[in-house]
């Protein structure tokens, strides 16, 4: 899980295979996931996130996905941005 996760948040799954804590049954909530859904959430270990969550981007399919599970709508591109604050490039 890219080596800087920390352990006690990790559960191995084989011997090259690694996956979240909380994120192996229903409802489905990682343990780094801080805050309230549909409120407002982060991630507490946002500087050592494994590769996974690198390509889980506001707005793509499978946020809308787990938006979706939670009862709330897709976020377009600048909702989002404008709910994490994120500059204009």
């Amino acid at each position: 899980m890219g080596g800087h996760v920390p352990a006690g948040l990790a559960v191995e799954v084989n011997a090259s295979t690694c996956r979240m804590r909380g994120t192996d049954h229903v409802p489905i909530r990682c343990a780094a996931l801080t805050g309230k859904i549909g409120q407002s959430v982060a991630c507490g270990i946002y500087e050592w996130r494994p590769s996974p969550c690198h390509e889980f981007e506001e707005g793509c399919h499978a946020c809308h996905q787990a938006r979706s599970r939670h009862g709330l709508p897709p976020l377009d591109a600048m909702t989002a941005r404008e709910i994490l604050r994120i500059p204009d490039i």
